[in-house]
């Protein structure tokens, strides 16, 4: 048995970087939102930071279905 490491560390680093990415736009969707709703509560127009609050949460989406068509073979 042969293991390719150099294999094995590519495919940890796009799981990391695909987590952190994963991790800041669902963060940073959550809190844009929230920063509207706050801004909306308060008098304010909360508009562009709830535009780019739900774009950020959409991107997430993408990202979760597009390893979910990465994972499932009859997607391919």
């Amino acid at each position: 048995m042969r293991i390719d490491w150099a294999a094995l560390g590519q495919v940890a680093a796009v799981s990391i970087v695909a987590s952190v990415v994963f991790v800041v736009l669902l963060a940073g969707g959550v809190r844009f939102v929230s920063a509207a709703k706050l801004r909306t509560n308060q008098g304010g127009s909360g508009t562009a930071s709830l535009t780019v609050g739900y774009v950020c949460i959409g991107l997430a989406g993408v990202l979760v279905l597009y390893g979910i068509s990465l994972i499932v073979p009859q997607l391919h």
